[in-house]
């Protein structure tokens, strides 16, 4: 069961995600994904779709690190691009603490 009250999702977190600036991970480019595929073009926007979608309900325990509990949540968002897609989200709450903390957000999948 998880202790957490509620999340935290700072906007530098969803900029990141927009970010031209950083190289594409093993996964692939996320700005890419989120600008050309969802049509998001800010970062608040990004953070309202998450946070809209989310709950500690559909939290899943991914594993423990020396930093605290991982979790992740599957959710599905349409974009402005009108495409909906299921997207991983990862979150971590610290040891010690009951904020769950936004890491970041992947499609699950292109294909649907």
């Amino acid at each position: 069961m998880i202790s957490a009250t509620q999340f935290e999702f700072p906007l530098s977190k969803a900029n990141y995600l927009l970010n031209h600036t950083t190289k594409a991970g093993v996964g692939g480019d996320k700005r890419k994904f989120w600008r050309e595929v969802m049509g998001f073009d800010n970062p608040e926007a990004i953070r309202e779709a998450i946070l809209e979608t989310v709950s500690l309900e559909i939290l899943q325990k991914q594993d423990t690190t020396e930093y605290g509990d991982r979790y992740r949540a599957y959710v599905k968002i349409r974009g402005y691009s009108g495409k909906l897609h299921q997207i991983r989200t990862v979150w971590i709450i610290l040891t010690g603490e009951d904020v769950v903390r936004f890491v970041t957000a992947v499609p699950s999948s292109f294909n649907q």
